[in-house]
């Protein structure tokens, strides 16, 4: 006999309407239940109460030939019954299948019905942590709306990029995990979006991209370069795009850095070199990124014209410390470019000058000034630069 799939549970069925009208889903559970107007009373039921009344009749009559007679007449009200009753399973199935086809046509004809993403945006920005909050409770909003299946080591993972790469003041919008670039595709790509970047970490390569490439919609996406992750496979991160956009179209709300990066509290060291990256991209090297934490060989911005040392310590820096970040800078072809919190020697600028090293100051509120006259002169062509492309 031939067999078919049930439009309503999938399972093969025998291709008949009393095969599509009785079977059962894998729970046990009728797959099409009898419709209740044609069904009030059960088989069964009608079967029990039709042999006890014949039973009463025939005590009450004290008559063989009436108890024989009520039997055979609940034998066939039985019979009745359950044909009554495949009837109507069957009709039941008739309708249902009907109706899941025409409901099956609607859906491939329109598509899944769409959220409201723009709403749910609006819901995201007014739940986010309060401003002060650590960057585990963020992290731990968004992994509450990424749902992985293993969230325990990948919140770990991204608890530590947050940590190291996004700024005490940015907000954390979403989290994002795409398939790596090795050549079976192996390890994982993570990505933190902040309202003001994208946060990416491929293997050994941490980079922050200020305009990631998005595509709304169903088969939507956020991109940085060859690293794609989908909508689909990131539950939250449709969301946390539309919110980040919203973000910067609302006013008073975070807007994309226009001129000079803004001041923004620094808390750690990490916090200076994030800052330090976005002032080297203001002054040209458009390509500078913080060096990963840890060993780093004194260097903390790298692009490819140009490295950077910051130090965040109490008392200035030193002639020997600007003379290696220059060694270092020569030997790579490359300016050297140096951000103090305590501002240097008179010796350090000296030879500063002469050697074409950039010098900066900065302070805890994230204000930078230029030290020397090579930094200045650098300073005011990235102004007049800004100037006349806002202009």
């Amino acid at each position: 006999m031939s067999r078919l799939a049930c439009p309503l549970c999938g399972q093969q069925v025998a291709a008949t309407r009393q095969g599509m009208a009785r079977h059962q889903r894998a729970d046990g559970t009728p797959c099409l239940p009898t419709d209740g107007a044609a069904t009030t009373i059960g088989t069964p039921a009608l079967g029990c109460g039709a042999v006890a009344l014949s039973v009463f009749a025939a005590v009450v009559f004290g008559s063989w030939p009436v108890l024989w007679l009520g039997l055979l007449a609940s034998t066939g009200a039985i019979v009745w019954r359950a044909n009554l009753s495949t009837a109507a399973r069957v009709a039941a199935a008739d309708r249902r299948a009907v109706q899941a086809v025409a409901e099956g046509a609607a859906m491939a004809a329109t598509g899944p019905p769409r959220r409201d993403v723009e709403a749910d945006a609006e819901r995201l920005l007014e739940e986010l942590p309060p401003p002060g909050s650590t960057v585990e409770d963020a992290i731990g909003a968004c992994m509450d709306r990424l749902r992985p299946s293993d969230p325990q080591p990948l919140a770990v993972r991204f608890t530590k990029l947050a940590r190291a790469h996004v700024a005490a003041d940015e907000r954390i919008l979403g989290l994002a995990v795409g398939p790596g670039e090795g050549p079976s595709g192996s390890g994982q790509v993570l990505a933190v979006l902040t309202d003001r970047a994208l946060v990416v970490k491929d293997r050994d390569v941490i980079y922050r991209d200020d305009a990631p490439e998005t595509r709304p919609g169903a088969q939507g996406f956020l991109a940085s370069g060859p690293r794609v992750f989908s909508f689909f496979a990131n539950h939250g991160l449709e969301t946390a795009v539309a919110a980040r956009e919203l973000a910067a179209s609302t006013p008073g709300g975070p807007v994309a850095a226009s001129g000079r990066p803004p001041e923004r509290l620094i808390r750690d060291a990490r916090d200076a070199e994030l800052i330090a990256a976005e002032w080297m991209r203001h002054l040209g090297f458009t390509d500078a990124v913080a060096t990963p934490v840890g060993a780093d060989g004194g260097i903390d911005v790298v692009s490819a014209r140009a490295v950077a040392q910051v130090k965040l310590e109490g008392k200035p820096t030193g002639r020997p410390t600007v003379q290696q970040l220059h060694g270092v800078a020569a030997l790579e072809n490359k300016t050297g470019v140096f951000f103090s919190a305590a501002g240097y020697t008179p010796q350090a600028r000296t030879w500063a000058q002469t050697s074409g090293t950039l010098l900066f100051r900065f302070d805890r509120q994230g204000a930078v000034e230029a030290v020397n006259a090579v930094a200045h002169e650098l300073l005011a062509e990235a102004d007049a630069r800004e100037a006349a492309g806002g202009g």
